[in-house]
Protein backbone atom coordinates (compact mmCIF):
# COMPACT_ATOMS: atom_id res chain seq x y z
CA UNK A 1 0.00 0.00 0.00
CA UNK A 2 2.58 2.27 1.10
CA UNK A 3 6.37 2.52 0.16
CA UNK A 4 8.65 4.15 2.32
CA UNK A 5 11.21 6.55 0.97
CA UNK A 6 14.57 5.73 2.41
CA UNK A 7 15.97 8.91 1.02
CA UNK A 8 13.48 11.18 2.63
CA UNK A 9 12.14 8.81 5.71
CA UNK A 10 8.53 9.25 4.41
CA UNK A 11 5.75 7.23 2.97
CA UNK A 12 4.25 7.57 0.21
CA UNK A 13 1.52 5.83 -2.49
CA UNK A 14 1.96 2.97 -3.81
CA UNK A 15 1.14 3.22 -7.77
CA UNK A 16 0.63 -0.27 -8.06
CA UNK A 17 -3.25 -0.88 -9.60
CA UNK A 18 -5.69 -3.34 -7.94
CA UNK A 19 -9.46 -4.11 -7.52
CA UNK A 20 -10.09 -2.51 -4.09
CA UNK A 21 -8.96 0.62 -2.77
CA UNK A 22 -10.65 0.06 0.23
CA UNK A 23 -7.74 -0.67 2.33
CA UNK A 24 -6.69 2.56 1.65
CA UNK A 25 -9.81 4.36 2.56
CA UNK A 26 -9.35 2.29 5.88
CA UNK A 27 -6.20 4.06 6.27
CA UNK A 28 -7.35 7.49 5.85
CA UNK A 29 -10.64 6.64 8.49
CA UNK A 30 -8.08 5.22 11.28
CA UNK A 31 -5.73 8.63 10.78
CA UNK A 32 -9.25 10.81 10.86
CA UNK A 33 -10.74 8.65 13.82
CA UNK A 34 -6.97 9.80 16.00
CA UNK A 35 -7.24 13.40 14.59
CA UNK A 36 -10.74 13.07 15.85
CA UNK A 37 -9.76 11.49 19.62
CA UNK A 38 -6.56 13.60 19.73
CA UNK A 39 -4.02 10.81 19.24
CA UNK A 40 -0.80 11.61 17.69
CA UNK A 41 0.46 8.87 15.33
CA UNK A 42 4.02 7.48 14.76
CA UNK A 43 3.67 8.18 10.65
CA UNK A 44 5.54 9.93 8.34
CA UNK A 45 3.82 11.88 5.40
CA UNK A 46 5.30 14.21 3.24
CA UNK A 47 3.80 17.95 4.08
CA UNK A 48 2.64 17.63 0.47
CA UNK A 49 -0.08 14.52 1.39
CA UNK A 50 -1.37 17.10 3.74
CA UNK A 51 -1.66 19.96 1.05
CA UNK A 52 -3.19 17.57 -1.25
CA UNK A 53 -5.74 17.14 1.67
CA UNK A 54 -6.86 19.98 1.59
CA UNK A 55 -7.67 19.84 -2.37
CA UNK A 56 -9.91 21.20 -3.04
CA UNK A 57 -11.09 23.59 -0.47
CA UNK A 58 -14.12 22.13 -0.23
CA UNK A 59 -15.07 18.29 0.44
CA UNK A 60 -16.78 17.77 -2.56
CA UNK A 61 -20.57 16.06 -2.18
CA UNK A 62 -20.35 13.84 -5.08
CA UNK A 63 -18.21 10.94 -4.82
CA UNK A 64 -16.37 10.88 -8.35
CA UNK A 65 -15.62 14.73 -8.19
CA UNK A 66 -11.57 14.81 -8.32
CA UNK A 67 -9.79 15.56 -5.05
CA UNK A 68 -6.08 15.94 -4.29
CA UNK A 69 -5.18 17.09 -7.37
CA UNK A 70 -3.13 19.96 -5.73
CA UNK A 71 -0.49 21.52 -7.94
CA UNK A 72 2.71 19.71 -7.64
CA UNK A 73 6.76 21.60 -7.77
CA UNK A 74 9.92 20.63 -8.24
CA UNK A 75 10.28 21.20 -4.20
CA UNK A 76 7.25 18.88 -3.31
CA UNK A 77 9.19 16.21 -5.34
CA UNK A 78 12.17 16.94 -3.49
CA UNK A 79 9.96 16.02 -0.14
CA UNK A 80 9.91 12.19 -1.48
CA UNK A 81 12.15 11.76 -4.04
CA UNK A 82 15.00 13.84 -3.21
CA UNK A 83 17.34 11.72 -5.87
CA UNK A 84 15.36 12.24 -8.91
CA UNK A 85 13.96 16.15 -7.90
CA UNK A 86 18.04 16.67 -8.13
CA UNK A 87 18.18 14.84 -11.52
CA UNK A 88 15.09 16.79 -12.94
CA UNK A 89 16.41 20.00 -11.57
CA UNK A 90 19.65 19.43 -13.50
CA UNK A 91 17.94 18.82 -16.69
CA UNK A 92 15.96 22.06 -16.31
CA UNK A 93 19.85 23.83 -15.67
CA UNK A 94 21.25 21.98 -18.05
CA UNK A 95 23.16 23.95 -21.10
CA UNK A 96 24.34 21.53 -23.75
CA UNK A 97 22.20 20.16 -25.62
CA UNK A 98 18.89 18.43 -23.84
CA UNK A 99 17.84 16.55 -26.69
CA UNK A 100 20.79 14.53 -27.80
CA UNK A 101 22.76 14.34 -24.55
CA UNK A 102 19.54 12.95 -22.53
CA UNK A 103 18.09 11.33 -25.33
CA UNK A 104 14.39 11.56 -23.26
CA UNK A 105 10.68 11.71 -24.59
CA UNK A 106 7.66 12.58 -23.07
CA UNK A 107 7.13 8.93 -22.08
CA UNK A 108 8.09 7.50 -18.22
CA UNK A 109 8.61 4.09 -16.55
CA UNK A 110 7.15 2.44 -13.87
CA UNK A 111 7.61 -0.78 -12.32
CA UNK A 112 4.23 -2.54 -10.88
CA UNK A 113 4.43 -5.83 -9.41
CA UNK A 114 7.92 -6.92 -10.99
CA UNK A 115 6.63 -5.48 -14.77
CA UNK A 116 7.96 -2.32 -16.43
CA UNK A 117 4.90 -0.04 -17.77
CA UNK A 118 5.44 2.72 -19.62
CA UNK A 119 2.71 5.92 -19.74
CA UNK A 120 2.60 8.56 -21.90
CA UNK A 121 2.93 12.29 -20.38
CA UNK A 122 0.48 13.36 -23.02
CA UNK A 123 -0.97 12.15 -26.31
CA UNK A 124 1.49 10.58 -28.51
CA UNK A 125 4.18 11.16 -25.86
CA UNK A 126 6.52 8.64 -26.66
CA UNK A 127 7.30 9.99 -29.68
CA UNK A 128 7.76 13.89 -28.54
CA UNK A 129 11.22 14.60 -27.66
CA UNK A 130 12.49 16.83 -24.61
CA UNK A 131 14.15 19.80 -25.81
CA UNK A 132 15.26 22.70 -23.95
CA UNK A 133 12.49 24.66 -25.42
CA UNK A 134 9.88 22.16 -23.74
CA UNK A 135 11.94 20.50 -20.82
CA UNK A 136 10.23 22.38 -18.23
CA UNK A 137 6.79 20.91 -19.41
CA UNK A 138 8.39 17.18 -19.47
CA UNK A 139 9.33 18.12 -15.81
CA UNK A 140 6.11 19.67 -14.47
CA UNK A 141 4.26 16.71 -16.46
CA UNK A 142 6.46 14.25 -14.81
CA UNK A 143 5.90 15.81 -11.60
CA UNK A 144 2.42 16.08 -12.01
CA UNK A 145 2.08 12.00 -12.83
CA UNK A 146 4.62 10.95 -9.76
CA UNK A 147 2.40 12.96 -7.23
CA UNK A 148 -0.93 13.15 -8.53
CA UNK A 149 -2.18 11.06 -11.70
CA UNK A 150 -0.78 7.85 -11.17
CA UNK A 151 -1.85 7.09 -7.68
CA UNK A 152 -4.93 9.24 -7.90
CA UNK A 153 -7.42 6.34 -7.09
CA UNK A 154 -4.82 5.09 -3.97
CA UNK A 155 -5.14 8.92 -2.07
CA UNK A 156 -8.96 9.53 -3.45
CA UNK A 157 -10.20 6.76 -1.16
CA UNK A 158 -7.53 7.95 1.66
CA UNK A 159 -9.14 11.04 1.04
CA UNK A 160 -12.24 9.78 1.52
CA UNK A 161 -12.14 7.93 4.37
CA UNK A 162 -10.34 10.98 6.52
CA UNK A 163 -12.93 13.08 5.78
CA UNK A 164 -15.71 10.83 6.70
CA UNK A 165 -14.82 11.40 10.17
CA UNK A 166 -13.29 14.65 9.91
CA UNK A 167 -15.70 16.59 7.89
CA UNK A 168 -15.67 20.36 8.47
CA UNK A 169 -15.19 23.08 6.90
CA UNK A 170 -12.53 24.87 9.85
CA UNK A 171 -10.34 21.91 9.18
CA UNK A 172 -10.29 22.78 5.00
CA UNK A 173 -9.49 26.36 6.62
CA UNK A 174 -5.88 24.61 8.20
CA UNK A 175 -2.59 24.64 6.48
CA UNK A 176 -0.92 21.84 5.48
CA UNK A 177 1.66 22.19 8.78
CA UNK A 178 -1.86 22.25 10.86
CA UNK A 179 -2.96 19.44 9.47
CA UNK A 180 0.08 17.54 10.00
CA UNK A 181 0.43 18.97 13.56
CA UNK A 182 -2.95 17.61 14.05
CA UNK A 183 -1.96 13.98 13.14
CA UNK A 184 1.41 13.81 14.19
CA UNK A 185 1.23 16.15 17.58
CA UNK A 186 4.26 18.60 17.50
CA UNK A 187 7.90 17.60 17.80
CA UNK A 188 8.59 20.01 20.92
CA UNK A 189 9.28 17.35 23.83
CA UNK A 190 9.33 19.64 27.67
CA UNK A 191 9.52 16.67 30.17
CA UNK A 192 9.23 19.36 33.17
CA UNK A 193 5.63 19.81 31.34
CA UNK A 194 5.42 16.04 31.30
CA UNK A 195 6.71 15.37 34.85
CA UNK A 196 4.07 18.41 36.04
CA UNK A 197 0.99 16.76 34.30
CA UNK A 198 1.90 13.12 35.59
CA UNK A 199 0.10 11.06 37.04
CA UNK A 200 0.74 8.08 39.64
CA UNK A 201 -0.45 4.20 40.62
CA UNK A 202 0.95 2.85 43.65
CA UNK A 203 3.89 5.51 43.85
CA UNK A 204 3.18 9.03 44.92
CA UNK A 205 5.41 11.56 43.27
CA UNK A 206 7.62 12.04 46.81
CA UNK A 207 9.02 8.11 46.41
CA UNK A 208 12.35 7.28 45.70
CA UNK A 209 11.74 5.50 42.75
CA UNK A 210 9.70 8.18 41.28
CA UNK A 211 12.46 11.03 42.15
CA UNK A 212 15.13 8.64 40.50
CA UNK A 213 12.56 8.72 37.53
CA UNK A 214 12.90 12.42 36.89
CA UNK A 215 15.38 12.98 37.64
CA UNK A 216 17.04 10.35 34.75
CA UNK A 217 14.38 11.61 32.82
CA UNK A 218 14.73 15.51 32.73
CA UNK A 219 18.84 14.61 32.35
CA UNK A 220 18.31 12.91 29.45
CA UNK A 221 19.50 13.86 26.06
CA UNK A 222 16.45 14.83 23.48
CA UNK A 223 17.07 11.91 21.81
CA UNK A 224 16.64 9.67 25.15
CA UNK A 225 13.52 11.79 26.20
CA UNK A 226 11.91 10.87 22.62
CA UNK A 227 12.52 7.58 22.66
CA UNK A 228 10.81 7.65 26.45
CA UNK A 229 7.92 9.33 24.99
CA UNK A 230 7.98 6.42 22.27
CA UNK A 231 7.89 3.81 24.24
CA UNK A 232 5.00 4.89 26.99
CA UNK A 233 3.14 6.40 24.32
CA UNK A 234 3.87 4.60 20.93
CA UNK A 235 4.34 7.87 19.31
CA UNK A 236 7.69 10.32 20.17
CA UNK A 237 6.08 13.38 19.44
CA UNK A 238 3.21 15.44 21.44
CA UNK A 239 -0.62 15.88 20.78
CA UNK A 240 -1.65 19.71 20.00
CA UNK A 241 -3.10 20.07 23.76
CA UNK A 242 0.78 19.25 25.01
CA UNK A 243 1.90 16.80 27.68
CA UNK A 244 -1.00 17.36 29.79
CA UNK A 245 -3.64 15.76 27.29
CA UNK A 246 -1.27 12.64 27.50
CA UNK A 247 -3.14 11.59 30.81
CA UNK A 248 0.67 10.30 31.52
CA UNK A 249 0.69 7.58 34.22
CA UNK A 250 3.40 6.03 36.44
CA UNK A 251 2.83 2.78 37.82
CA UNK A 252 4.43 0.73 40.40
CA UNK A 253 4.91 -2.88 39.41
CA UNK A 254 5.56 -5.69 42.20
CA UNK A 255 8.19 -7.73 40.93
CA UNK A 256 11.98 -8.05 41.22
CA UNK A 257 14.34 -5.21 40.54
CA UNK A 258 15.89 -7.51 37.85
CA UNK A 259 13.05 -6.50 35.61
CA UNK A 260 13.22 -3.72 33.08
CA UNK A 261 10.39 -1.00 32.80
CA UNK A 262 7.43 -1.78 31.08
CA UNK A 263 4.77 -0.16 29.05
CA UNK A 264 1.11 -0.11 27.89
CA UNK A 265 0.92 2.81 25.05
CA UNK A 266 -2.77 2.21 24.79
CA UNK A 267 -3.19 3.96 28.42
CA UNK A 268 0.41 6.05 27.84
CA UNK A 269 1.41 4.23 31.18
CA UNK A 270 4.84 3.05 32.66
CA UNK A 271 5.15 0.26 34.97
CA UNK A 272 8.16 0.73 37.15
CA UNK A 273 10.01 -1.70 39.56
CA UNK A 274 10.41 -0.39 42.79
CA UNK A 275 14.21 0.50 42.10
CA UNK A 276 16.32 2.10 45.19
CA UNK A 277 19.08 3.87 43.15
CA UNK A 278 19.17 6.38 40.31
CA UNK A 279 22.42 4.35 38.75
CA UNK A 280 19.95 1.19 38.23
CA UNK A 281 16.71 3.02 37.34
CA UNK A 282 18.79 4.71 34.01
CA UNK A 283 20.11 1.52 33.68
CA UNK A 284 16.98 -0.28 32.85
CA UNK A 285 15.15 2.32 31.86
CA UNK A 286 17.67 3.86 29.33
CA UNK A 287 17.98 -0.81 27.94
CA UNK A 288 13.70 -0.90 27.62
CA UNK A 289 13.55 2.48 25.57
CA UNK A 290 16.52 1.94 23.09
CA UNK A 291 15.23 -2.05 22.61
CA UNK A 292 11.39 -1.10 21.84
CA UNK A 293 9.36 -1.87 18.72
CA UNK A 294 5.82 -0.63 18.00
CA UNK A 295 3.20 -0.89 15.22
CA UNK A 296 3.96 1.59 11.75
CA UNK A 297 3.60 1.52 8.33
CA UNK A 298 6.97 0.26 7.34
Amino acid sequence: MFTYMKDSHCHWFSSWKCDNYSEFQLVGTLMGLAVYNSIALDIHFPLYCYRKLLTPPTVPCDPNSPVGMATATLDDLQQIMPELAHGLGELLSYEGNVEEDFYLSFQVFQEEMGMVKSHNLKPGGDKIAVTKQNRKEYVQLYIDFLLNKSIYKQFAAFFHGFHSVCASDALMLLRPEEVEMLVCGSPEVDMSALQKAAQYEGYSKTETTVRCFWDVVLAFPLELQKKLLHFATGSDRVPVGGMADLNFKISKIDVSTDWLPISHTCFNQICLPPYRTRKELKHKLTIAISNAEGFGLE
